[in-house]
């Protein structure tokens, strides 16, 4: 709906995610504006911390699209994800493949 973005590097910690929720020119709708309630920013820091944790677990992980993620005071939800993993790599850099 916004164009508007902010990024950091996994693994976030909890202060991390917070300057990443206050980045954006759009982040005063999450603190409430105009007399409207703040969201579940618990809900939205623990949802940025899991998908941080995830990628850092799953290397393989390629990309991540939350999209819409729905923010409200009495929770938040993810209505569509979509992952997209690359092929795990061989570990052993001596194991060769015979044809």
């Amino acid at each position: 709906m916004l164009a508007d973005h902010a990024a950091r590097i996994a693994l976030l910690t909890d202060v991390h995610v917070r300057d990443l929720m206050a980045a954006p020119r759009c982040a005063p709708l999450l603190y409430g504006v105009n007399g409207s309630d703040p969201v579940d920013l618990a809900g939205v820091e623990q949802l940025l911390l899991r998908l941080s944790a995830l990628a850092c677990d799953v290397p393989q992980l390629a990309e991540a699209d939350l999209s819409p993620v729905v923010a409200r005071p009495d929770g938040d939800r993810a209505l569509d994800v979509r992952l997209r993993v690359l092929p795990r790599e061989a570990t052993d850099p001596y194991l060769c493949r015979l044809r």
